[in-house]
């Protein structure tokens, strides 16, 4: 029978395997400057977090010194705070999507680099703040902030003051939950007003009525765009799109999001709770971890590939026809020039 570490190594190895070749393949197929940002902090957590975890968790002692404790507790707040922030932005970069597509189109590019850096920085400040300003506890048998020693089995745990604690839990799960679900929301009442809209074809029509408080504006066909009172709904489509298949697309990105809510509270939601908890009680769950939320890391590919046609695309052409190709290619040239060299 395996051992309870055994078992929890396992589950740590399949994790971060999975973490690292699903987001790897995100950077690589570059759909999305969102998307490649959220899979290089996903990424990160798996190389420079759930790998030093999984000892500290299996061995029951840190193995890798003092410093490496203090930088192994900021990388964990700055990647998973950075994980979380690129998700609210995903969220808030789609609602916009919907609700400014012109606008959205011509500064996409530029204020997508904005906020992706904005990101960083504030998942930054939010992870070293605690070494900065000192706001880690000191354990009784401890003379390092986060290193709990016992005997000469030291452990690297998160000890945080109660004002960290509420403040990480704002900054990091509060604030973005309620982007997102304020985004999911806001996504479906405007897909649903726009169904209720008339068509291009028919705005056309009554155009030239002072009655009716829609016009239509022909410069921009790719998009379907009513205009009613002060509302404003509006979606990109291609011309051709039958408005059966746009309720398809629009159920697919309501579905996709609603994954990612879900996939984002299940992971997070427990980790934060136990934060706060033992900043307050740190004696009666002292023993307690949840690192559930490491797994959304792991989650966050597998969403996307599996609800996401595109990325489906992009990830069959990277690994059959780009990696296989070239495997095929190198073998055959191997072939070529060791026949050469035995007919020379």
């Amino acid at each position: 029978m395996l051992s309870a570490a055994s078992i929890l190594l396992i589950v740590y190895a399949v994790i971060i395997l999975v973490a690292l070749g699903g987001n790897l393949l995100v950077c690589v197929a570059r759909e999305n400057l969102f998307l490649v940002s959220l899979a290089v902090s996903d990424l990160l957590i798996s190389l420079l977090v759930m790998s030093f975890a999984a000892p500290n968790d299996t061995l029951g002692y840190w193995p890798f010194g003092r410093l490496y404790c203090q930088l192994w507790i900021c990388f964990d707040i700055t990647c998973t705070t950075a994980s979380i922030l690129n998700l609210s932005a995903i969220a808030l970069h789609r609602f916009l999507h919907i609700i400014h597509p012109l606008i959205y189109v011509r500064l996409q590019e530029a204020k997508n680099i904005i906020v992706i850096i904005f990101v960083w920085l504030i998942s930054a400040i939010i992870g070293f703040t605690q070494i900065i300003l000192e706001l880690v506890q000191r354990d009784g048998g401890s003379d390092g902030g986060n290193v709990k020693y016992n005997d000469s089995q030291p452990r690297c745990e998160l000890r945080l003051k109660p004002l960290y604690a509420l403040s990480s839990f704002m900054c990091s799960f509060v604030i973005p939950a309620v982007m997102m679900e304020h985004g999911k929301t806001m996504r479906t009442q405007f897909q649903q007003a726009a169904n209720s809209c008339v068509t291009l074809d028919a705005c056309e029509g009554i155009q030239n009525n002072s009655n009716v408080g829609f016009f239509c504006d022909r410069i921009f066909a790719t998009f379907r765009c009513c205009y009613r009172n002060n509302l404003i709904v509006s979606e990109r489509v291609k011309p051709k799109n039958t408005s059966s298949q746009l309720c398809v697309t629009d159920q697919k990105a309501r579905l996709t999001l609603g994954v990612i809510m879900g996939t984002f509270l299940i992971c997070w939601l427990p980790f934060f709770i136990v934060n706060v908890i033992r900043s307050f009680l740190p004696a009666l769950i002292s023993d307690m971890q949840f690192k559930l939320g490491y797994a959304n890391s792991t989650a966050n590919p597998i969403i996307y590939t599996i609800l996401n046609r595109n990325f489906r695309i992009a990830f069959k052409k990277i690994l059959f026809d780009d990696v296989l190709c070239s495997s095929r290619d190198a073998y055959l040239n191997g072939k070529i020039t060791k026949r050469n060299k035995i007919e020379m």
